[in-house]
């Protein structure tokens, strides 16, 4: 995918700091969006080189190297691990009066990647059937990163299953939510 594609996913502050009398309230903000919004970017940038098994596609794929097939876990998993970095960070955000509704909407949208992103992270467990407490998972089938075109899944500590879409319409959602946030500051 061309760079210049990317550019319909930019996050734009409107403004260079946060206004406020608490300077080091507004600095703290200022920094917590910055690394928000970078972490924005390498989900587009994992979204970017991500290339899904299709139909159309598939006979193709499955003649290439077992290294390029990996690649496309690779970017699954930046891409989860970075919208799941955005929630944490979120929860961080001051005053929380004001960006609470959005806390939730991300949260709501998006929480459920912290499943995706302990189990691959964790598939010394995972892959045995076992949750963090060496428990046996409520699960007859136990799914470690597998692709249905663009849909990644994992079975989580849980036992259930939990996907995410890698695509422009879950780029444009978060996007979307992560600019109501922005907007509830003000700039200068």
């Amino acid at each position: 995918m061309k760079t210049e594609i990317l550019t319909e996913f930019d996050l734009v502050f409107p403004g260079n700091w946060i206004e406020g009398d608490d300077r080091a309230w507004a600095a703290e903000s200022l920094l917590t969006l910055g690394h928000i919004k970078g972490l924005f970017e390498e989900a587009v940038a994992a979204y970017s080189q991500f290339d899904p098994i299709t139909i159309e596609n598939h006979k193709e794929k499955f003649n290439e190297s077992v290294y390029s097939r990996c690649l496309n876990n690779i970017y699954a998993k930046a891409f989860v691990f970075a919208l799941d970095g955005i929630n944490k960070l979120i929860k961080h955000l001051q005053p929380k009066e004001q960006i609470d509704a959005f806390k939730g909407e991300y949260e709501s949208r998006f929480g459920h990647l912290k499943h995706i992103r302990d189990s691959a992270i964790h598939l010394e467990d995972r892959g045995r059937g076992k949750d963090r407490h060496q428990e046996k998972l409520n699960s007859s089938i136990i799914i470690l990163g597998c692709f249905a075109e663009r849909r990644f899944t994992f079975t989580g500590e849980d036992g259930r299953q939990y996907e995410i879409e890698i695509s422009q319409s879950t780029l444009l959602l978060a996007k979307e939510i992560l600019t109501k946030i922005i907007d509830t500051y003000k700039w200068f």
